[in-house]
Parts: structure tokens; sequence; C-alpha cells
């Protein structure tokens, strides 16, 4: 069972770095000020030498990003993306000393809710026999799109260890909005992904999801409003930085690219605490 971090706490994806070797991506969070990592399991195998490095350096393990799961008929069968096989995923989380597992549902055209509920309970009950709990990210892009219905999923199963991933990016380009998280229980929200977004909405959204996200606080989100909305509804959940900019990272490397998210990351916890 890994370190459960807390509100107060900042954690580094690996994504945000593009994944660079254990080595970078240690030493970049020690100097950035973070407390934990979210590691992608298709670049980081379940080797319990990469925990051990992790740990050494006083940096915990949070969450794997991301098992796949389809939901609804005619599924085609993996991977649908670039993701690692959800078997590998559940084992890196244990062997790494994870503890969460993040997930995105996928289908052909809709799914219900019934059945995105079936799933998430099926995914929560692999992640009880490791020891991890499980999220879902929603998106206007998935079965489930907003945060109203995706929290409603989440309860559904009826699972302590089925939980929502909020990803800043995803609820500023809707469906929904911040303003629902306030009649949203804060013991559904398990992980927090921070970002920021540009004023003008992106001639391909797919394509700056993936490359052109913004650093907290040079975008156009009201960040400390809506994580003072989280807080409010009882979510202690850790803010983990999922800041894809690949310009930016080219021209300041890892390590700088780090400490960059991590120092202004804390002016948004300090103005969201004010």
């Amino acid at each position: 069972m890994g370190v459960t971090l807390g509100p107060d706490d900042l954690v580094l994806s690996s994504g945000s770095l593009d994944n660079p070797s254990i080595e970078v991506l240690v030493e970049a969070a020690v100097i950035g000020g973070f407390a934990g990592l979210t590691l992608w399991p298709a670049i980081y195998p379940p080797d319990p030498t990469i925990g051990e490095r992790i740990r050494d350096a006083g940096l915990a393990v949070v969450d794997m990003d991301a098992v796949i799961v389809w939901v609804g008929p005619d599924d085609p069968g993996g991977p649908y993306y670039e993701e690692a096989p959800r078997e590998l995923v559940f084992e890196a989380a244990a062997a790494l000393g994870a503890t969460g597992v993040n997930s995105l549902l996928v289908c052909a055209g809709s799914a219900t809710r019934e059945q995105a509920t079936e799933a998430m309970a099926d995914l929560a009950d692999q992640g009880t026999s490791v020891g991890v709990d499980v999220f879902m990210e929603f998106s206007r892009s998935r079965p489930i799109p907003d945060p109203r219905t995706s929290a409603e999923v989440v309860a559904a199963t009826g699972r302590a260890n089925c939980g929502l991933t909020v990803d800043f990016w995803h609820v500023h380009y809707g469906p929904g909005d911040f303003s629902d998280f306030a009649s949203i229980p804060g013991r559904l929200v398990g992980a927090i992904q921070l970002n920021d977004a540009p004023m003008e909405f992106p001639d391909d959204l797919g394509w700056a999801t993936r490359y052109r996200r913004c650093v907290p606080g040079e975008g156009v989100m009201d960040l400390a409003g809506a994580l003072r909305t989280i807080r409010a509804a009882g979510s202690v959940a850790p803010v983990t930085l999922e800041v894809f900019d690949s310009d930016r990272l080219e021209a300041m490397g890892p390590v700088g690219f780090a400490r960059l998210l991590g120092d202004a990351t804390r002016r948004v916890l300090e103005e969201a605490r004010g």
C-alpha cells in the first residue's frame, strides 16, 4: 500500500515531462517541490526497483494513468490508444506502491449509465484486489461526459474505492462547469489534475489537449475559485500537474519546466486558501 498524500501536496504527472527516464523524472520532481508522481504504466513497467528509486527520493507514487475500458457493445478489443494492457496497469500499481489507478471509458457511440456503472464497479473490485482506489476521468469525448452524471455513476457502484478524476481542462471545455462540484460530495473526488486553458478556443481541441495546455495562472480559468469549490465540498485529493506543453518543455527542459509548474501551482494554492 502506498503513501496517501493530502490537499496541500503537489503531484507531478510523468506525462507533463513527456515521460523521461525515471532518474530525470525524480530529479525534476524533487527540484520542483513535488511530493509524489503519477506514472504512465505504458512507459514505467511494474519493476519494484522503480518504486524504490522514487521512495528513496522522498516521493510517493500516487496514480497509474490510465487503464482504458470499453463500455457498451461492439468492443473491437484493445489497445484503444497507446495504453498498457489493463492487467499490466494494476500489476504496475501493486509493484510500484501506487494508491490509485485512473481510468477512461470508451465506446463506439453512446453508453448507458448502467453500463458505465458496471464497468467502474468491475474496475473497483480489481483495484480492491491490489489495494488501490480507482477513478473515472470524464470529458466531452467520453461516454459519461459531465461532472454530475459521472459522480452519479461512481456513487452507484457502491464501492468505497471508486471515485472521480477531475481534469480541469475537461471541465473547462464542458459539458458542465466547476460550479457543479458544489453539489458533488467531495469524497467522490479522488484525483485532481490541474492545468489552465488559453483565451481562444483551440482550432483543434484534441491536439491542444495533448500538446498545448497552459501552465496554471497563465490561462483563463479561475483555478483558485474552482479549487475552493471542490475543497468546500470535502475533497482532500492532492493536486496533480498535468500540463502538456511540448514547446515550453523543449525550451526549458524537464527540470526547468517542473520547477515552473511547482512554483506556479503554489501561487494558485495560496490564492485558493486566501
